[in-house]
């Protein structure tokens, strides 16, 4: 079952290549379906850009939340609730470290 994404460029393409049918453009209906014929490499290169994108979106949100933390940590003055900010400093690092090794196992 294709997902929105597929789904939604599948639909398109077939969209446009029954308008250039319509307006008799032949030579941009061959490429529509030539790109139709090899659309699993279409696919794979969007699902993968969108992939990226949000991972990106969450490296992201994560510098904002440390950025947080950090203005906690120099208005706080209890070692023990610093000591919590600090351990989720850390995991913070940890899952940013994480979501950037995703994001180079996504380059060609």
């Amino acid at each position: 079952m294709p997902n929105h994404y597929e789904q939604a460029w599948i639909n398109d393409h077939l969209d446009l290549y029954n308008y250039a049918g319509r307006i008799g453009d032949r030579e941009w209906q061959a490429d529509l379906k030539q790109r139709f014929l090899t659309r699993e490499e279409h696919l794979s290169t969007i699902t993968v850009e969108v992939l990226r994108q949000d991972l990106w979106r969450i490296f992201d949100q994560i510098n904002v939340k440390m950025l947080e933390l950090f203005g906690e940590l120099r208005a706080e003055p209890d070692q023990e609730r610093e000591a919590e900010l600090r351990d989720k400093v850390w995991e913070l690092k940890s899952m940013r470290i994480e979501i950037v090794r995703k994001i180079k196992s996504l380059q060609p």
